[in-house]
């Protein structure tokens, strides 16, 4: 009996260690030095009676560098370096560089794709109340804003992804009730998306 019962806690303990927690998916979506995910977005807002639709990529690098690339409709570029914002369309030439305002809901996916993306759980942490949960073939973390006004709904983020995979789903709801959903491909990494993304970071700083 002390044998079997011994060898299932050994069992139970492996099951455990194996099981995703916000740490080990945290360090999943990371790079070691930059990172391309393709998404496709889609906003179902309350106003208009056509949901709009995007895609393109979004690259993140150590230590606290995004940028956003859509490529449809219209080509747009947005990076957060730090706490800079820049922000570029070359189809009306608009360009802004400001800072980064974290408590603002419209750059909510912004700043939970950038904590995301480099492994800022810290950030995560300071700006929202995190429940993370799994089950046999899945997990999802859920994010609620701190911050909000009194007379309305905190901003919410969900997670999600496959058992001992990066996201492959972002859903953002603002106190509004309008929402974004991202749907994710797998992180690539390497060599030449890093000069990829040096390459757009550094066009984009040139306008």
């Amino acid at each position: 009996m002390k044998k079997s019962s011994a060898l299932l806690l050994s069992f139970f303990s492996i099951g455990c260690l194996a099981e995703d927690s916000i740490e080990t998916v945290m360090q999943r979506m990371k790079p070691e030095t930059a990172v391309q995910i393709a998404y496709q977005e889609t906003r179902y807002m309350g106003l208009f009676d056509e949901d709009w639709q995007g895609s393109g990529y979004l690259y993140a690098a150590v230590p606290n560098t995004m940028l956003k690339q859509q490529l449809k409709p219209d080509r747009e570029m947005m990076a957060a370096e730090g706490r800079q914002l820049i922000y570029y369309k070359p189809a009306n030439q608009t360009y802004h560089h400001t800072q980064l305002d974290e408590s603002n809901p419209m750059m909510a996916s912004l700043v939970a794709f950038k904590a995301m993306l480099t492994g800022n759980l810290v950030v995560l942490r300071q700006l929202y109340q995190l429940k993370f949960s799994t089950t046999k073939s899945s997990w999802k973390l859920e994010m609620i804003a701190k911050e909000h006004e009194s007379d309305e709904a905190p901003l919410k983020i969900i997670m999600q992804g496959m058992s001992a995979q990066a996201a492959n789903n972002m859903q953002v709801i603002l106190p509004d009730g309008d929402r974004s959903i991202y749907v994710l491909s797998q992180p690539q990494q390497g060599r030449a998306i890093q000069q990829h993304m040096q390459e757009l970071l550094q066009s984009l700083k040139s306008h």
